[in-house]
């Protein structure tokens, strides 16, 4: 993520707290620096809520790390405190087991910071200068990448597509191949990628690309519910008694609709981690017709409108549809709701927004935009472009609230300049 510009609200107990972030850090005549080179800046959130809550952005990351529960925490992040005074004397890394996702702020500590992606780990050294009340005063300073060893198979050469975002070492990466077509010995493409959560039983994203060859329509939907997904463990994987009698859809993230190319491609979406707990007037309406205008700009790739047209679709698991009940009945006849952590009946996660970060490629030029919708049963149930448009946002905007780093693989300068902003008139409605 490239120079964010807006306001990850990570937890919604911050929704209160004053808030602003690091875009714009520089020196802070209170923190002597230590190293040449280095950022000073002061985190607020030390405290409880409600005294003011920010977070900072390394500029060679752009993604942003932030203190909860007097501990150093971020998405992608990890922290090894170490003994020093200074960031020019920190010099060696530490073994990967001296790292952990959070660490404990203490004052006049330094620490070495570690960003994952795919391929590699961003460093950096980071030091306290000063704890006064909510304040916490750091330094930091980037640090030279280390080279990451991707023996893992989980981990396959295709999550340098462009669909892929940057990847969650903590969560599980899968990819889904199917045949081109149903004919015997058919070749074998990628059909869809995603990121499971085990913790949770829900994908944190779903990637998928439309091409000349994906994005045909031959066939008709195969509602093969109940597959033993083979790529999850059973103790982790959701069963159709989950999604029983809960007054919610079995909403496909990856729709049916996007994946009839061939019978297998098909089959594939009905696997459960591809699957969350939709309000059915929201799955079958405003959801529904957003996917339909997202097909048509895919199935343009045929007739050459886009070269190819890449997709990452997925519902807020970082932030959850709390003590909800609905007014509107299921087919089931039931009304949906949710308790107090968001949890269904059936004790999946339901998530409060569903999001679709949208990629366009023609002739080598590249245009995005991203779509964040409420899980609501309020919204237009025949929207118009006007009633999209008001739910579309930036890509970086939607990285701040999802926590994701969507088209990691994009060329620096083209994923700056392509996240930063989008346009209507980019896209042929």
């Amino acid at each position: 993520m490239k120079q964010l510009s807006y306001l990850f609200l990570l937890l919604a107990g911050f929704w209160l707290a004053a808030c602003d972030d690091s875009s714009d850090a520089s020196l802070i005549p209170e923190i002597i620096p230590t190293e040449q080179g280095s950022d000073t800046y002061v985190m607020k959130g030390y405290e409880p809520t409600g005294n003011g809550f920010n977070v900072y952005k390394p500029k060679a990351i752009g993604a942003p790390f932030y203190i909860k529960s007097q501990s150093f925490t971020g998405r992608n992040y990890a922290f090894a405190p170490v003994s020093g005074e200074s960031l020019e004397g920190l010099t060696s890394v530490p073994s990967a087991n001296a790292f952990s996702e959070k660490v404990e702020v203490k004052p006049a500590t330094c620490y070495w910071v570690r960003f994952n992606r795919y391929n590699h780990y961003q460093m950096g050294k980071l030091r306290v200068a000063y704890i006064k009340g909510n304040e916490v005063g750091i330094e930091y300073v980037a640090s030279d990448d280390v080279d990451v060893d991707n023996t893992n198979p989980v981990n396959s050469n295709k999550a340098d597509n462009l669909e892929i975002p940057a990847l969650n070492a903590t969560n599980q990466y899968i990819e889904y191949y199917a045949g081109m077509s149903d004919e015997e010995g058919a070749e074998q493409v990628l059909n869809f990628s995603l990121e499971y959560i085990a913790s949770k039983k829900h994908s944190a994203w779903v990637a998928f690309s439309f091409d000349p060859v994906t994005s045909q329509d031959n066939i008709k939907r195969t509602n093969e519910w109940n597959q033993d997904d083979p790529n999850i463990d059973n103790s982790v994987e959701v069963t159709e008694s989950m999604h029983k009698s809960d007054g919610y859809d079995k909403g496909h993230i990856c729709a049916s609709e996007d994946r009839v190319y061939s019978v297998s491609a098909n089959k594939q979406t009905f696997y459960y981690s591809n699957i969350s707990p939709q309000i059915g007037s929201f799955n079958q309406k405003y959801w529904a017709a957003l996917e339909k205008q997202v097909q048509t700009w895919g199935r343009s790739t045929i007739n050459g409108t886009y070269d190819k047209l890449y997709v990452v679709k997925g519902g807020t698991t970082n932030r959850l549809l709390t003590n909800f009940t609905g007014v509107k009945k299921a087919n089931d006849g039931l009304y949906p709701t949710t308790n107090a952590a968001g949890l269904t009946p059936g004790g999946l996660i339901c998530p409060s927004y569903y999001y679709m970060a949208l990629l366009s490629e023609k002739a080598g030029v590249y245009h995005a935009i991203a779509f964040l919708v409420p899980h609501s049963e309020l919204l237009p149930e025949k929207p118009d472009k006007d009633e999209f448009m008001a739910y579309a946002v930036s890509i970086e905007n939607l990285e701040y609230e999802t926590g994701i780093d969507f088209f990691c693989n994009l060329p620096n300068e083209v994923e700056k300049k392509v996240e930063a902003v989008y346009s209507e008139e980019d896209w042929a409605w």
